[in-house]
């Protein structure tokens, strides 16, 4: 429930009113509903009910494994590829130094997937005293995570760490036409290939399907949403005539639920059967589970809003454009709730501000390292790289490199092809295009 979006919510709500015949929707006040569920919740086995629910914690209950291998499938076609890696490397790393080192490495990487930089480059970027061989160890574990290939730096390798994997018997083959042969297996010039590499021309065809069966852009299945589609915001931040700020969720097209009225005052009848009693209170409890479910799910995303609102009261009242660098761990800790619930609940969700409508995971910005141990958020980054190309000399516009210079002068090391990345982003051009005469 806490991980779908308010779109696919009301789906939801209508499946589980047909499959449930026990539950109704309603348009009683809420304060009603709940007077009916607790006498309900007395007439069942409590003890069963409360090991279903959970009830002695509702809002701060923790998240079992099985919740979170079912959970973690559900999300499997829709999460992004950063949130996908940044998992995987949790998972992986429990060192913080190797985890730093993952982060820059999976926030550096290009709309293919590739990583651009040398390891040199990414420990001169990150600073402080890190071993080479730390840095390919990190890199050579995100290039196996799946996707396989990620990271590498161009399709040739990411072809070719696809193929570590792979048990055939033109694996070799295949190795070698993508390191020596490409083009011209581009060109299907088989005999040509089996003439360079001495084997069979029937080896170099299965070799061609073998690589033709690769993957070589490896962030193909995580694209951006298409901004085309509508958005229906799960929360809203409103401010009042006062200057005072107010949450909501998103309660448009949602049914309010309760329990069928039918069936609670069969519960009383003396001559019900034992199979169908105990048919009534397993859908009660289903039912019952189901809404306190809904309930739980705002005031999860409720409590993150207030969260949210009160570290970037700033950005909302329009007084900074530049967001307070916020980490999912601030969050869950704050909430008594571990980091992957969190993670998926602002998984797909969007919320509607004073300032625009954005994604909740927008307010949770990747840092950037300073040289005095304080973060920065790449959000603001970008905002003052943009003001700084709005300044800039038109007749002599800044290169990457002296942006480059420029936050390094405050301590804030970059990467030049993070820079690029940046620019690029922000959509604006090279520094010879915005040259002027």
């Amino acid at each position: 429930m806490l991980l779908l979006p308010h779109a696919e919510l009301n789906h939801n709500i209508e499946q589980e009113l047909q499959n449930n015949p026990l539950l109704e929707a309603e348009f009683e006040p809420i304060e009603d509903q709940e007077k009916v569920l607790e006498p309900l919740e007395s007439q069942l086995d409590l003890e069963r009910f409360n090991a279903l629910m959970n009830l002695s914690s509702p809002i701060m209950r923790s998240t079992s494994e099985e919740e979170v291998e079912f959970e973690s499938s559900s999300m499997a076609n829709t999460m992004t590829l950063e949130d996908h890696l940044f998992k995987q490397l949790y998972w992986e790393f429990a060192d913080l130094k190797m985890r730093k080192i993952g982060d820059f490495i999976i926030g550096n990487l290009d709309k293919d997937g590739f990583l651009q930089l040398s390891c040199e480059e990414i420990a001169q970027a990150i600073g402080g005293d890190l071993k080479l061989s730390t840095i390919k160890e990190v890199l050579g574990s995100i290039q196996n995570f799946d996707p396989l290939g990620i990271a590498t730096a161009n399709f040739k390798e990411c072809l070719l760490v696809q193929l570590q994997s792979r048990q055939s018997p033109y694996r070799q083959t295949a190795i070698q036409i993508i390191e020596k042969y490409l083009d011209d297996l581009g060109g299907k010039r088989y005999a040509a290939i089996a003439k360079k590499l001495s084997v069979p021309l029937e080896q170099v065809h299965q070799a061609g399907l073998l690589i033709a069966s690769l993957e070589p852009r490896p962030a193909r299945n995580y694209r951006p949403i298409d901004p085309s589609i509508y958005i229906e915001p799960d929360l809203f931040i409103r401010k009042n005539e006062d200057g005072e700020f107010t949450i909501e969720t998103n309660k448009s097209g949602l049914p309010k639920l309760r329990i069928s009225s039918t069936y609670r005052n069969l519960l009383n009848q003396p001559n019900l059967s034992v199979e169908d009693r105990n048919f009534i209170k397993e859908r009660i409890t289903n039912a019952i589970n189901f809404i306190r479910s809904l309930d739980q799910r705002g005031d999860t995303l409720t409590a993150i809003a207030r969260y949210i609102l009160k570290h970037q009261k700033e950005f909302f009242d329009g007084e900074d454009s530049c967001l307070s660098p916020l980490k999912l761990k601030d969050v869950a800790d704050h909430l008594e709730r571990c980091e992957s619930t969190i993670s998926r609940a602002i998984s797909n969700k969007y919320i509607d501000t004073p300032q625009g409508l954005f994604p909740l995971k927008f307010f949770f910005s990747h840092n950037v390292s300073r040289q005095e141990d304080e973060n920065v958020s790449a959000h603001a980054v970008k905002q003052e790289l943009a003001q700084l190309i709005e300044d800039e000399n038109k007749h002599s516009p800044l290169s990457d490199q002296e942006i480059q210079a420029h936050f390094n002068a405050q301590g804030v090391h970059l990467a030049r092809r993070t820079i690029t990345k940046y620019r690029q982003i922000l959509n604006i051009p090279a520094s010879y295009m915005r040259k002027k005469p």
